[in-house]
């Protein structure tokens, strides 16, 4: 008796659950889809991304290398000419920071102009 029953609900629930949730299905499998695409793209940009840095790395270490060296070299000025050589090697700190940025501004615009 009870397996009886069972079928009926079964078969009630199929006719009107079934339908309902074919679009829903269909509708996951599209985001799925739309999904893996953006993912896959994202890992051959971090990948991209990553060789980038992964050749930018030794730059970076050689210019804070170069601001520690001239950051020791800097120190209280006790007279105009020692004042002169701090201003000197401050303004070729200042040089190197700018250097810097605009490699990295320069390397984003290409990774980005490459994207589109």
């Amino acid at each position: 008796m009870f397996n009886r029953i069972r079928r009926r609900i079964d078969h009630a629930v199929s006719l009107r659950v079934d339908p309902r949730f074919e679009g829903l299905k269909a509708e996951f499998d599209r985001r799925l889809s739309a999904q893996e695409e953006r993912f896959t793209r994202l890992r051959a940009d971090y990948g991209h991304l990553r060789t980038e840095f992964d050749r930018i790395a030794p730059q970076v270490a050689a210019l804070e290398y170069r601001f520690e060296r001239l950051s020791a070299r800097v120190g209280d000025p006790t007279d105009a000419d020692a004042a002169r050589e701090q201003a000197e090697l401050e303004h070729e700190r200042a040089r190197l920071r700018l250097q810097l940025a605009a490699h990295y501004e320069e390397r984003i615009r290409r990774l980005e102009d490459g994207r589109s």
